[in-house]
């Protein structure tokens, strides 16, 4: 019974991996505004009922990808909190990784900067980035436990205004809003947290 219960399991998750991969697919060619729900169904050889079984709309399907983003994201906090690396060197090295990712995909990163709920977000994508927000506020504290960060600002705060500077950086990158549009993500980015970072400095 279990077995079976498994089986199909690993066949939804299959499923929904299918038309998540179809619909990455078709907004690479079409643009997001132009595939239709109706054009991952017939990519994936579906019924309308199995798609909205699994997704209630394409903008859900948007939010599957930001959440996949966001996951990786808190991975890689997990990881430099087991650094040993000095905690400024630890936020150079995270936002440098995250640039060369956003850089290395700006076509759907575009999408999802722009498209989808990443900044109002709501259910599952909502916990998982307060608990992005709570290790990076773990972080901070680490920082100022080793006396690197200045200890006069609660760390969620601390984490709260790099992420704003990590988010419109971003976003502005992606969208092309300044003048030098083929600037390079990582290097724009790492000084705008070296900026951040200067004020962070313990006083």
């Amino acid at each position: 019974m279990m077995e079976a219960m498994g089986l199909r399991e690993e066949k939804k998750e299959r499923q929904r991996r299918e038309i998540l991969d179809a619909a990455l697919a078709l907004i690479r060619q079409r643009g997001y505004d132009n595939t239709r729900v109706r054009d991952i169904i017939d990519r994936v050889r579906i019924s309308e009922a199995t798609f909205f079984n699994y997704f209630p709309d394409k903008a859900s399907v948007l939010q599957e990808f930001a959440l996949g983003e966001v996951e990786q994201y808190g991975t890689l906090l997990g990881e430099e909190l087991g650094s040993d690396e000095s905690v400024p060197d630890r936020i150079r090295h995270m936002m440098g990784v995250m640039a060369q990712a956003i850089a290395a995909d700006r076509q759907i990163q575009t999408v999802i900067f722009t498209r989808s709920r990443l900044f109002r977000a709501s259910g599952h994508l909502k916990d998982q980035e307060l608990r992005t927000y709570a290790q990076l506020a773990d972080l901070f504290a680490a920082g100022q436990q080793r006396g690197e960060i200045r200890s006069d600002v609660e760390p969620a705060q601390l984490a709260e205004v790099l992420t704003g500077v990590f988010q419109l950086t971003i976003t502005n990158w992606l969208t092309g809003w300044w003048d030098h549009k083929n600037e390079d993500l990582e290097a724009r980015l790492l000084r705008a947290v070296n900026v951040f970072l200067t004020g962070c400095q313990t006083l």
